[in-house]
């Protein structure tokens, strides 16, 4: 119950920031614009948006890309307008904005082919197709790793305890996306990239789940008299040191890039690491304790029926 009531009351707390902060979505799910701009000298992200924040009204992300003069900024000012001299007009901003941090003399033209190294634009139809085929996406992996769970195993409990703990760990890194947000000092903005940290989160999870069920099955076989309850402790804890030992290995690499890594990448990597920690949780914790619950219940009923 423990086990249950701990990632239950993370979840439960991103639900309520998640009704009332909400997530930092990046333009790929609300729409808008990047650019990437490149100066002559390093800049400090925090120096760019306070310079832009007033040319566009407040709805600017800035953050470090590769080397420290290149920076991504990212706004959604007058996504909605279709005027084709927006683009125009957002350039110009940002040429206002940044003018002290070029050289003297500079033009807009110059700025705009110069120093502006590529500019994209998400449109808010777009946006809503690309967070609808995301949610999709994460959905349908989850359903596909319990089947898969199913027609390896041929037990319905242990695909539902699978199903469990990757929902559970998908549902932490939300919750501690939403919670963290506004505190942590690296962008940690909910796009496709961090969809793609949480599909791979999903299969290192069912991975680790793999192997403790392998260990299950494989101890029922060989003590088909011993009780059930002994029979998953014990495989629980012959698996242990492969389990902490893979995933203390990869943590360690995860956090060296963390550690020394680019700004850009820096969100992508704090989701690998909270899916990790909370995978390795839930293979332990969540899908093995809900795996044995289900095979009791179900014996106890075609015990009650005979």
């Amino acid at each position: 119950k423990v086990g249950y009531l701990i990632p239950a009351a993370i979840i439960v707390l991103g639900a309520i920031s998640f009704m009332t902060i909400g997530l930092n979505n990046g333009i790929d799910f609300t729409g808008g614009r990047n650019y990437v701009i490149r100066f002559n000298q390093e800049v400090k992200t925090d120096d760019v948006r306070n310079m832009l924040d007033a040319q566009l009204d407040g709805s600017v992300s800035v953050i470090q890309i590769g080397t420290a003069d290149q920076v991504r900024v990212s706004t959604n000012y007058k996504i909605n307008d279709n005027d084709p001299t927006v683009d125009q007009e957002i350039e110009n901003k940002l040429f206002e904005g940044v003018k002290s941090l070029l050289p003297e003399g500079t033009t807009l033209d110059e700025f705009t082919t110069t120093f502006i190294q590529s500019s994209q634009k998400v449109g808010p139809s777009m946006a809503d197709d690309i967070k609808n085929s995301a949610i999709l996406a994460v959905i349908f992996a989850m359903i596909c790793m319990a089947a898969y769970i199913l027609l390896r195993f041929r037990d319905v409990s242990f695909s539902v305890g699978a199903f469990a703990s990757v929902a559970t760990t998908t549902l932490c890194i939300i919750s501690f996306y939403t919670l963290l947000w506004k505190v942590l000092p690296f962008s940690m903005e909910v796009d496709q990239t961090f969809i793609a940290a949480i599909l791979t989160i999903i299969g290192y999870s069912i991975n680790d789940t793999v192997v403790v069920f392998d260990r299950i099955r494989e101890y029922r076989r060989l003590y088909p008299k011993r009780d059930d309850e002994q029979v998953v402790n014990d495989a629980l804890n012959s698996t242990l040191r492969r389990t902490f030992s893979t995933s203390l290995s990869t943590i360690v690499v995860l956090l060296a890039i963390f550690v020394f890594g680019g700004a850009s990448i820096k969100g992508f990597i704090f989701a690998l690491l909270v899916g990790i920690i909370v995978g390795t949780y839930s293979s332990l914790f969540i899908a093995t304790p809900i795996s044995f619950d289900l095979a009791r219940r179900f014996k106890k009923k075609a015990e009650e029926k005979k």
